[in-house]
C-alpha cells in the first residue's frame, strides 16, 4: 500500500534535482550574472522585472535592459554600467539600446559603457551615436573622458557614424521630396493656351 507513496516521493525528489540542474546549467535563469549585477548596483527592481532579466539572454537581455532604461531614465548609466560589466559581449547592443530608450542621457549612458567595457569604447561611441545623431558631440566627448587612450579611435567612429546619420537623413530627405512633388499635378498646357486663344485680338 505504500508503493504509491514511495512513487510520488521519488518523481518528486526527481523534478527538484532536474530544477537544479537546469539552475546550474544556466536554463533556469539565462541570466543571473546579470541580475545580480544590477542588484547589486541598487538598481530598484520589481518582481516581474527581476524575472524578465533573469530570464533573458541575447537580444532578449539587450530589450529588457532597454525596458529598464525607459522605466527609469535617471539610473540609466547605472543600469548600463552593471549590465555590460556582466555581459560584455552585449555591450554595443546594450549601449544602442539604452540611448535610445532615453536620448537624453546619451553622453551618461555612453560613459558607463566605455567604462565597463574599454576595449569596445570606439564600437561603443559608434552605436550610440547612431542612435542619437543629435548626441555626437556630448557622446564623443564622455567616451573620451571615459577612455581617454583611445580618443582618437572614438572621434573617428564618432565622425564615421554622425556622417552616416547625416546621409541616410539626407537620403530619406530627397526621397520624401521627390514623392511629394510627383504627387502634385502639373498646370495643363492645353489649358494655357485656350487662355492664350481667348485672350488674341481679332483680325
Amino acid at each position: 500500500m505504500q508503493y504509491p507513496q514511495r512513487t510520488f516521493d521519488m518523481r518528486k525528489t526527481l523534478s527538484t534535482l532536474s530544477f537544479a540542474l537546469a539552475l546550474a546549467s544556466g536554463q533556469g535563469f539565462a541570466d543571473q550574472a546579470t541580475l545580480n549585477a544590477l542588484q547589486t548596483a541598487g538598481i530598484t527592481l520589481s518582481e516581474a522585472q527581476v524575472q524578465a532579466v533573469a530570464a533573458a539572454q541575447g537580444d532578449a537581455l539587450v530589450q529588457v535592459i532597454a525596458g529598464l532604461v525607459a522605466s527609469d531614465p535617471n539610473a540609466a548609466a547605472a543600469i548600463v554600467a552593471a549590465a555590460v560589466a556582466a555581459a560584455p559581449a552585449q555591450a554595443v547592443a546594450i549601449t544602442a539600446a539604452a540611448v535610445a530608450a532615453a536620448p537624453a542621457q546619451a553622453a551618461a549612458i555612453t560613459a558607463a559603457a566605455v567604462t565597463a567595457a574599454p576595449s569596445q569604447a570606439a564600437a561603443i561611441t559608434a552605436a550610440a551615436v547612431t542612435a542619437a545623431p543629435a548626441q555626437a558631440a556630448a557622446i564623443t566627448a564622455a567616451a573620451v573622458t571615459a577612455a581617454p587612450a583611445q580618443a582618437a579611435a572614438i572621434t573617428a567612429a564618432a565622425n564615421n557614424a554622425a556622417a552616416t546619420s547625416a546621409g541616410l537623413s539626407a537620403s530619406s530627405a530627397g526621397a520624401s521630396a521627390a514623392a511629394t512633388t510627383s504627387s502634385v499635378p502639373s498646370s495643363s498646357g492645353g489649358s494655357g493656351g485656350g487662355g492664350g486663344g481667348g485672350t488674341a485680338s481679332p483680325n
